[in-house]
């Protein structure tokens, strides 16, 4: 099964309130002027924040109509209604009136768009800066990089992601300057670095991220990728250091070979290690998750009772008993079919490098990402990834609706930043591989908001558009319950209340 062509998916009155709209759309458009997801890329300073020209825009009270609304609850749009949102929450929901008698609300005219909650991607590694070399152009890149990713993510209707993976003191330093709008950006709830194997010298998963022990090197990058103990009281403590710099989850991997035809072997943890990082969780009341891309690691994690599955099982069909224990435990998937799904567009992805590659990536990264890209065809098969991923995908999307029809809990993660194809931005190309595989629109857009936010413990919070809730919201031309491609293009931009990007015109 190849997936679809990403781009062909789914084809199938008052004087005082004409003020406030001009007002509105002023501010708006000077806030967004610099951070439109195509335009040049922000001026950073050395410590990667931008120059005075990020001005998010706030009102006390602010009221959008004329829309079309999908609330994240039901699977229809609602039509005749308006949203009040007074400072970060959703004030209510009411059947469209005569706006002249709101006349203390910054009053928004969306001239029949849908609106939605902001979009939640539950897997990415947004403080990778694609550079896997390290040279001096990547150091001195790295931070302007990561402000790229932040802004790309939320100019594509992300307003919140989970990270399971990257460098601690970068992670909580850039999602600080995004909680305070200092720079355009999602929230963040993270794992800060996942706990992975070693053995000796040799890496489990991710393999292609070292372990520093030379202090300086550690205090550039904020610490290490990903942390390597290698015994249980190590994976201890491990838990605990990564608890106290602030991780919300836990995150972990089991894979035991590349995803190569030569298979070569990674080394994993023990299920004594295993178990540690779920008790420690449970004792700190942290879910796990499990980077598990082989049915022996989904097993096993069902087996020992991780909350959360990153990838899907990619070399045999999940077995029905499996998932029926999956179920049982209350368990989530995260696909990440586009990490998969990338691979057959090795040539478009190398035109955007080539092409546009600036709204993505900061020059020593589109240079390595477009050497990566262009090495995919020339290196030996056995060793390539290339040729396996290809053939393993009908797996990969078999096993997706094979979980989507008997019930199982699947939410949306893309894990953009965890290849080098993977830029932020793209979202919806994750989305759009559900929608190929077979699952509904609806269902879909369920998956990146209100599901992502009960598998998040946030489900009061985002996800959904409802009274007392942050007031993360999206608005897009078009019917995305019709035609994801409708995601593609953001006219509006809302996190916690604050105007993060506006196309909105008179």
């Amino acid at each position: 099964m190849k997936p679809d062509d990403r781009h062909g998916v789914n084809e199938k009155r008052d004087g005082g309130v004409q003020v406030n709209r001009r007002e509105f759309l002023k501010y708006a458009l000077v806030s967004s002027s610099c951070v439109m997801l195509g335009g040049p890329a922000l001026p950073v300073s050395a410590e990667g924040v931008p120059l005075g020209d990020w001005s998010p825009v706030s009102f006390p009270k602010l009221l959008l109509h004329n829309l079309r609304l999908f609330d994240g609850v039901e699977d229809r749009l609602q039509d005749g209604v308006m949203v009040l949102i007074e400072g970060d929450r959703i004030l209510g929901i009411e059947r469209e009136g005569e706006l002249s008698s709101y006349t203390d609300y910054m009053v928004v005219d969306l001239k029949g768009r849908t609106l939605l909650p902001g979009l939640i991607d539950n897997h990415v590694h947004i403080t990778v800066p694609f550079m896997y070399d390290v040279n001096l152009d990547a150091l001195r890149q790295m931070n302007e990089q990561i402000v790229l990713n932040f802004r790309n993510c939320i100019m594509g209707g992300v307003t919140t992601v989970r990270d399971v993976g990257g460098f601690p003191g970068k992670i909580n330093k850039y999602r600080k300057l995004s909680d305070d709008n200092e720079i355009p950006g999602p929230r963040v709830v993270s794992s800060l670095s996942p706990i992975a194997a070693r053995d000796g010298d040799t890496l489990g998963a991710p393999p292609q991220a070292p372990y520093f022990t030379n202090p300086i090197i550690k205090w550039i990058l904020g610490g290490n990728y990903a942390e390597r103990p290698t015994t249980i009281e190590e994976i201890e403590t491990a838990c605990e250091k990564m608890i106290g710099l602030g991780a919300q989850w836990l995150k972990t991997l089991h894979q035991d070979r590349m995803f190569n035809y030569a298979a070569v072997p990674l080394p994993n943890h023990s299920d004594g290690g295993y178990r540690t990082i779920l008790e420690v969780g449970k004792k700190n009341g942290m879910k796990c998750a499990l980077h598990a891309p082989f049915l022996n690691g989904f097993q096993k994690g069902v087996e020992l009772g991780f909350h959360t599955f990153e990838h899907m099982p990619n070399d045999n069909i999940i077995p029905d008993e499996l998932i029926d224990g999956f179920m049982n435990k209350d368990m989530a998937m995260m696909p990440t079919l586009m990490i998969y799904g990338d691979y057959f567009l090795t040539d478009e992805l190398i035109d955007i490098v080539q092409t546009d590659g600036e709204k993505y990536l900061v020059p020593e990264a589109a240079r390595q990402s477009l050497e990566t890209l262009k090495g995919l065809d020339t290196e030996e098969r056995e060793y390539s990834s290339k040729p396996y991923v290809i053939d393993v995908f009908p797996n990969v999307a078999a096993n997706l609706m094979k979980l989507h029809d008997m019930g199982a809990t699947i939410g949306a993660g893309s894990d953009i930043g965890g290849t080098r194809t993977g830029f932020f931005g793209r979202f919806t190309d994750e989305l759009k591989h559900y929608a190929a595989a077979g699952i509904p629109n609806s269902r879909i857009l369920h998956m990146a908001t209100s599901i992502n936010a009960r598998i998040l413990d946030m489900a009061g919070e985002i996800g959904a558009v409802k009274k007392g809730m942050q007031a993360d919201l999206i608005a897009v031309a078009g019917d995305p319950i019709e035609d994801l491609n409708a995601l593609d293009n953001m006219d509006l931009v809302l996190k916690g209340g604050v105007v993060v990007h506006s196309n909105v015109k008179e």
